[in-house]
């Protein structure tokens, strides 16, 4: 008889989806039923085809219900692994955690893993609080970087070190890499001529992803690169305030805001680099796809982002636009051939860390995992 699987998560942005997907080529669907369950959010026929799990569920628990003390959410949650029998639940964000920490006090749950993504989402003393209270002594908490990892083990005092882990987020390239536009059919779609040199910047706008000082350091090399393009793909409540600073700065021709694109990664090889000028980066996903598609990359020194470029890319302080333009600057003027070792490089340390295979090591290596392991 196959074990039974749950990942559950806040909602089916679409970075989380590529994310459940992840969790769910974990397991071996001979030995393995696995069920994704969306917290919030209507059904989706787009997302259930995107979704790789046996069973899809949309639980469709209103925003406001699981603001308080999300007794519906739990019941539900409570009935579905009474009668499913889970025992192995992945829960992805804090709100999951904290309703399938109060299932598991009705239900035992033989490895309860939750996974956070963002820093400081353990900073609250009244998470602390719940987490003491509720935290069965087997559960395993994890980051998707060391910097998380790190962060929840000085917020988590109750829970012992050795159980606040990091198990990094993967990229798929098996699916990732045939989606990729090529080349020319990316730049045709994105207005771009084949002979520009294009920065590409794929997030949005936002100011944890602070696309004013990659602005600004554009603007300082653009005298020297003539053929320099910049392209931001991705849209957010700094829209206007970017499009004065590209005016004021006389860019209107030169940096490109598309707005958001569906699947905004399959553009990345429109780009000769890639560039991530974060402040706030718990990970950075984005990377892997720009190096899937074999792009030198130039990003800060910022909490989990040193992780994943490891030596394969160029890192600047964050905010120091003159430091920003001399990295871009150094970019721009290497040879074809040397731009294209980079892009290599980057590719091969992606396959050779933060690929499905690699996850599969990473997760089953755990303790806890090996226990329940089939």
């Amino acid at each position: 008889m196959r074990k039974n699987v749950l990942i559950i998560g806040h909602d089916y942005v679409t970075q989380f989806v590529d994310i459940y997907n992840q969790y769910t080529r974990l397991f071996d669907p001979e030995k393995y039923e696995v069920t994704v369950a969306y917290l919030t959010g209507e059904p989706n026929t787009e997302i259930k085809n995107r979704t790789l799990a046996e069973n899809i569920i949309f639980l469709n628990v209103p925003k406001k219900s699981i603001r308080s003390l999300k007794i519906r959410a739990i019941k539900k949650l409570l009935d579905l692994t009474r009668e499913k029998k889970f025992q192995i639940v992945i829960c992805h964000r804090y709100k999951p955690t904290y309703i399938m920490m109060w299932v598991a006090r009705f239900y035992k749950i033989p490895l309860l893993v939750s996974v956070m993504h963002e820093l400081r989402t353990m900073a609250s003393i009244n998470r602390q609080l719940l987490i003491a209270l509720l935290a069965p002594k087997n559960m395993v908490f994890a980051g998707v970087s060391n910097a998380v990892r790190d962060d929840m083990r000085k917020n988590l005092w109750c829970v012992p070190k050795e159980r606040i882990i990091t198990l990094y987020n993967m990229i798929d390239v098996e699916l990732t890499e045939p989606q990729l536009l090529a080349r020319d059919d990316a730049r045709e779609k994105l207005g771009l001529a084949p002979d520009a040199f294009v920065f590409g910047n794929v997030a949005r706008l936002a100011r944890n992803k602070d696309q004013e000082s990659l602005i600004h350091a554009f603007s300082l090399i653009k005298p020297y690169c003539p053929r320099a393009k910049l392209i931001i793909i991705g849209s957010g409540d700094l829209e206007q305030k970017l499009k004065q600073q590209i005016a004021s700065h006389g860019l209107d021709n030169d940096i490109i805001l598309t707005g958001y694109l569906s699947g905004g990664f399959r553009y990345m090889k429109a780009f000769d680099c890639f560039v991530l000028s974060s402040i706030q980066e718990a990970f950075g996903r984005v990377l892997l796809e720009a190096m899937i598609a074999k792009l030198p990359v130039i990003a800060t020194r910022v909490h989990g982002i040193p992780e994943v470029i490891s030596g394969t890319g160029m890192l600047v302080e964050p905010k120091d636009t003159a430091g920003l333009a001399a990295a871009m600057q150094k970019i721009h003027d290497l040879s074809s051939d040397e731009l294209v070792r980079r892009g290599e490089q980057a590719y091969q340390h992606v396959i050779r860390h933060f690929s499905i295979p690699r996850f599969h090591e990473q997760f089953w290596h755990l303790p806890a995992a090996q226990e329940v392991k089939v």
